[in-house]
């Protein structure tokens, strides 16, 4: 074995103003280290911001030498970070003053003063404002870094927002993020606010379209009209009654005055702005402009109060589907907490400015650039009666998801014009930015986004309008974080696709019947206001005369927004509007289903969402394990040229955290390029969504979905869906079928889909609606080559021979656990090096089931054991692959496929049930129908019920009037049996060839007198000298290897069979003994019940004690009446060994197998040693300890269910 040698050294940011120790960090790192590594490292612990390329990173000695070999690195004590840049600690930027601060270097128009800066100073800088310092930037990298919420930045009301909230108050847009109102607010709105909910609103916006048109046919073409006054008239009135049905009486004539609540809310917005700009005490003074600021802001929670107050008293009070605020008064989260009335004032508040403003200052901008750009106008014209929206008919969902170049004319707009010019973020911890800049915690930050969207090393030539620039290509090539003209992540604007909607919806109907024509002097914005509002914006209203023909078919109107909108429900119903799919199919998306399995079970989900996908209408579906991935080969994802980019949905297991074995090439993909700098474009334009399976039991639970889910939105992709988690603990179909049906909710409202009325969104409900079964052809005796091949076929080949197999327990036990040996010099190894296997890891056994079991199932079914029969291939394309159906190939005799594939121990599924209620329907309706019940997946009596029935013999013996079942049927419905994986049990270097194993033998006995037995551990029990078994090895992935250093001390802790690896172990270390190699201490923690019952391999342990192979030996057990009783108080009682091994010169490392709770009190035993000697003061600091014995790979676990 080679030696790992680690190496510790001192990394310190490079600069006259770090101290080594005060500043500088520890890091450690292997033999295969590279200098990449070290420049990972040092991101890592010296903060510097994680989009900086390594390339950028320098190291330095002492003297200020430039170290690129990493063996220079090795003879360092300490090594200096610098970037190309170098570190800056000093921020550049204007003189500050007394009082003022630099002000005066801002005026007269304070977002081009920022300009003026960033082209003087550079791409950050620091400015004070009247008193308060704020950095602030224009360059994407490091808005990148400010805009994502993460342990150095976050979102706190200061500067302008300070002045917003004395209206605002707690609302969505002016509360920090570490608030728990906001937390609140955010979590329970998000719904509302979600495609389908959106989509809801088109109605009432095409609607408000159509009154405003009619109004505004009131103005000759020779009137010049303002266009900002009815563009906010418009959007006041949309979210006015979108969101609270109230109507502001806006739109009555082209007279109607202003709603008293639009004149405060702009009165107030305007003394935001000067409040920033003076000196803080002049708005505490008695001045007339402060008496009215407080006054309008009282008029405004009055206008708010009321409605709220009549909606309360209305019969709709407790409706949460009617509108906006029917959501607010009655969402709670899952503890059942709701938004407080006050709280849905400023929530309100925070709607009607930010929902309304935004879209109005967009819209008129828009109408003003294409007046003066005729071309562009001409395009958007072309795509309006290409689609089919006319300006005398609501449009639909789908033509307006359909106008791709008005999104990019509109992307252009908010580029050039975005509403909000400055976003505020705060730091929280010292952080070097891209630069080289030191941001200091506490200092605010600031994404000057007007700034950015016009700066000429990200948009050339910014101060041209072109849509151009938002082609799905070249939004490829720019930072996502380019574009913020809503924000970015948790603090993005919750109205965004609101927005978005009703801009087109506007922009469509208005530009079909109306031409829009400014003629006049170049429009500025009002530097003053807190959005970006054009000044004397005033146009000519004409007929439309110029439209063009379409040159494409329009898209049908096949769902009018005219018609009633539909009731909402916790998942909606979908009207059946079948011509739809096929008219859509051009434009779906791509969608791929990718599996991680090592059951079959993500495999199944996978199958079963691709078979729906297809049945929904998408045409261009495929499903492929993790490691085929396209992308993985390319190295990154193209998007098509032509047409939506494609969706990826993965349904994943894990095991102890790691990926299964048909996903560890896609597991390295996502490692290698997260690691890289400038990685978070590799998958732009891929959408994607992530469904995982696990076990709670297990600390893992999750780990490897989580890392691909947070991976794939680390490189570039869109979260499509948020990651579903399915726990095999408890009801895991139940928690796919639940996620699964939220997630086609989404994929069809976005893609504009409905449903036939038979067709449901939940896979196990229709499975519940229709028996499944397979073509069987029984194949006659006379076919002598196929009844050969029948009685041959038996899901693998034997490859391993027993050599021994013998009790380990004492009779008095009443239990069985084996100590079987087996030949595997025939198995494949696993081993780099060609030996078979490494101490630690796994055989993975494929059982069989008991002769008795399998004669009795085909009795109780009427079925020929010796009978041979061929499955019809073309019959499965809509079974699950985790069926026998889909598992067999060829002829195969009806024993064979119950003794080698039937899984017919584990409970009967929702489709045996569905079988069952189909037979008795002629018998008992009532019998059938609390079946068909049991099938569905909300129903929460399945898992009652398979309780009482854990077979398919025991749901046949209490429900004896199916007394034949098709054998299709039952291939379709029951799942194959999976291999089980056993530790082995042995070393490699004592024994080269074979393999050991401990299984305990699972056998319940139920007080009504029912036996069951574990198939896999009974089978092995069975097995005897010289029979031969079907088997695999398995590595485990270096997870639970002993050091690569033999002088490493280890301390090992196990229960019952979790013994078997550390026997390996011990093996090995006693080989190595007896050569003569200097090995490090090893310390075993072992649990059982008695001494005379189940303290399995004892003499072997107590000789290994005396032959010093173990330092020190506790043994806990449980049933003999001592103090210590389980594991984990033996390992508190010698809790000073374990911390001066973790902590000695050759630190220890720490290996535990045994069953899930074992695992996690000895978890808990640990952390509660690292706080009793000082370590750590609480329980998240202890768990912070060990998670880094974990990353250090010092804390190892092997752990089950």
């Amino acid at each position: 074995m080679s030696e790992d040698t680690k190496t510790s050294l001192i990394i310190v940011l490079n600069g006259p103003t770090y101290d080594i120790e005060r500043d500088g960090k520890i890091i450690l790192f292997g033999s295969g280290a590279s200098i990449d590594t070290i420049k990972h490292l040092a991101l890592e612990k010296l903060d510097i911001a994680s989009n900086i390329p390594l390339s950028d990173i320098l190291l330095r000695d002492g003297a200020g030498n430039l170290l690129e070999r990493i063996d220079d690195i090795r003879k360092q004590q300490v090594v200096h970070v610098d970037l190309r840049e170098h570190i800056k600690t000093v921020i550049p930027g204007p003189t500050k003053y007394p009082f003022v601060g630099s002000i005066r270097e801002l005026l007269p128009n304070p977002t081009l003063g920022w300009m003026r800066l960033f082209k003087k100073y550079g791409p950050v800088l620091e400015i004070n404002f009247m008193g308060t310092d704020a950095i602030g930037t224009n360059d994407p990298r490091v808005a990148e870094i400010f805009a994502k919420e993460s342990e150095y930045f976050t979102k706190k009301v200061d500067l302008g927002l300070k002045e917003i909230k004395a209206f605002g108050g707690q609302g969505l847009f002016t509360t920090d993020s570490d608030d728990e109102d906001w937390k609140l607010a955010h979590k329970l709105l998000m719904p509302a606010f979600s495609p389908r909910a959106i989509k809801a609103y088109l109605h009432e916006m095409g609607t408000i379209s159509i009154e405003t048109m009619e109004v505004l046919g009131d103005y000759s073409p020779v009137e010049k009209v303002d266009i900002l006054d009815w563009t906010t008239r418009l959007t006041f009135e949309t979210i006015g009654r979108c969101g609270f049905g109230y109507d502001f009486g806006l739109l009555e004539s082209r007279d109607a005055p202003l709603h008293p609540f639009i004149n405060a809310m702009s009165y107030c917005l305007l003394e935001a702005v000067n409040r920033v700009l003076q000196v803080g005490i002049i708005k505490h003074l008695p001045l007339e402009r402060n008496r009215k600021f407080d006054a309008y802001i009282k008029l405004m929670n009055d206008t708010v109060d009321q409605v709220i107050k009549e909606r309360k008293n209305s019969p709709e009070a407790k409706d949460i589907n009617k509108d906006l605020l029917g959501f607010m008064l009655n969402a709670r989260d899952e503890n059942n907490l709701g938004l407080s009335d006050e709280n849905i004032r400023y929530q309100v508040v925070t709607f009607l400015i930010a929902g309304h403003d935004t879209t109005a200052n967009t819209l008129a901008w828009t109408l003003y650039e294409l007046s003066r750009h005729p071309e562009i106008e001409a395009k958007v014209l072309q795509e309006i009666v290409n689609v089919g929206i006319t300006h005398g008919k609501l449009p639909t969902v789908e033509q307006v998801s359909n106008l791709k170049y008005t999104s990019q004319v509109l992307k252009e707009t908010l580029r050039k014009y975005p509403p909000v010019r400055s976003l505020g973020k705060f730091c929280k911890k010292d952080c070097v930015v891209p630069g080289g800049y030191l941001v200091k915690a506490g200092t605010i930050s600031q994404i000057n986004v007007f700034a950015m969207h016009r700066n000429p090393d990200v948009y050339p030539d910014p101060e041209r309008f072109d849509p151009d620039r938002f082609t799905p290509e070249e939004e490829q090539k720019r930072s996502r974080f380019a574009w913020l003209p809503f924000s970015n992540g948790p603090r993005a604007c919750i109205g965004m696709a609101f927005a978005l909607q009703e801009a087109k919806v506007v922009l469509s109907m208005f530009l079909h019947r109306y031409k829009f024509c400014y003629d006049g002097p170049d429009i500025q914005f009002d530097p003053m206001m807190a959005t970006t509002k054009p000044v004397d914006l005033y146009m000519t209203i004409h007929p439309r005369t110029d439209l063009p023909e379409p040159n494409s078919s329009p898209i049908e109107n096949s769902k009018p927004a005219d018609a009633a909108p539909n009731e909402h429900s916790t998942l909606p119903q979908f009207e059946h509007i079948i011509s739809q799919v096929s008219e859509k199919a051009a434009v779906l998306p791509p969608i791929t289903f990718l599996y991680g399995s090592q059951t079959g079970s993500a495999q199944d989900y996978a199958a079963q969402l691709a078979s729906q996908a297809r049945s929904f209408g998408f045409k261009d579906v495929s499903c492929c394990d993790m490691d085929k991935w396209s992308v993985l080969d390319e190295g990154k994802y193209q998007p098509p040229a032509k047409g939506p980019s494609e969706l990826v949905v993965i349904c994943t297991a894990t095991y102890n955290g790691l990926p299964p074995d048909n996903a560890e090439r896609f597991d390295k993909f996502i490692t290698s390029k997260t690691s890289e700098l400038n990685c978070g474009s590799l998958l732009n334009s891929l959408r994607y969504a992530v469904f995982g399976v696990g076990n709670k039991n297990w600390r893992t639970y999750q780990a490897f979905p989580r890392k691909v889910d947070n991976s794939l939105e680390q490189l570039g992709a869109d979260r499509f869906f948020q990651c579903g988690e399915g726990n095999a603990d408890k009801d895991m179909d139940a928690d796919f079928n639940k996620w699964s049906a939220h997630f086609w909710v989404q994929a069809l409202s976005q893609f504009g889909l409905s449903l036939p009325e038979s067709q449901v969104i939940v896979p196990s409900a229709s499975m519940g609606l229709e028996v499944k079964k397979v073509g069987v052809t029984f194949v006659s005796p006379t076919n002598e080559a196929k009844w050969n091949a029948a009685q041959e076929n038996r899901n693998g080949e034997y490859n391993v021979q027993v050599l021994k197999n013998r009790e380990l327990l004492h009779a008095a036990s009443g239990r069985s656990t084996r100590h079987v040996e087996l030949d595997i010099s025939h198995l494949k190894p696993i081993c780099s090096d060609g030996s078979l296997y490494l101490a630690g890891d796994h055989l993975e056994v494929m059982p069989e089931n008991d002769p008795d079991l399998v004669e009795a199932i085909a009795l109780a079914f009427g079925w020929v054991l010796d009978s041979v029969f061929e499955i019809d291939s073309d019959t499965l394309t809509s079974v699950s692959p985790r069926s026998l159906a889909a598992s067999i190939k060829g002829p195969c005799s009806v024993r064979n496929a119950l003794t080698y594939y039937a899984d017919i121990t584990s409970p009967p599924s929702r489709t045996m049930l569905s079988i069952f209620a189909e037979q008795l329907s002629s018998i008992s309706a009532e019998t059938a129908d609390a079946f068909r019940k049991l099938v569905m997946p909300d129903n929460t009596e399945y898992k009652t019920f398979i309780a009482k029935h854990r077979t398919i013999l025991d749901l046949q013996k209490n429900y004896p009037q199916v007394n034949q079942l098709d054998l299709g049927q039952f291939l379709a419905a029951v799942g194959v049996m999976q291999p089980r994986r056993y530790s082995i049990a042995s070393s490699p270097l004592t024994h080269p060839t074979h393999a050991h194993l401990t299984v305990g033998v699972v056998h319940d006995m139920l007080a009504d007198g029912r036996e069951y037995y574990g198939l896999a551990s009974s089978y092995l029990a069975r097995t005897f000298e010289n029979c031969s078994l079907r088997a695999t090895l398995k590595s485990s992935k270096s997870s639970f290897a002993l050091p690569s250093d033999v002088t490493t001390p280890v301390i090992m802790i196990a229960a019952g069979t979790g013994l078997a690896p550390f026997r390996g172990f011990l093996q090995e270390r006693a080989y190595q003994r007896a050569k003569g190699e200097n090995v490090g201490e090893s310390v075993l923690f072992f649990g059982c019940r008695r001494h005379d019952h189940d303290y399995i391999y004892a003499d072997e342990l107590e000789n290994y004690v005396k032959d010093g192979v173990i330092t020190h030996l506790h043994v806990a057990f449980s049933r003999e009446n001592r103090p210590i009783r389980y594991v984990q108080h033996q390992v508190l009682h010698n809790a000073l060994e374990i911390w001066k091994l973790l902590n000695g010169p050759n630190p220890a490392s720490v290996y535990i197998c045994g069953a899930g709770a074992m695992s996690r009190d000895v978890r808990r035993a640990f952390c509660n040693i690292a706080k009793s000697f000082g370590n750590s003061q609480c329980e998240e600091e202890a768990e912070r300890f060990l998670q880094e014995l974990i990353d250090q790979g010092r804390y190892n676990e092997d752990v089950w269910g």
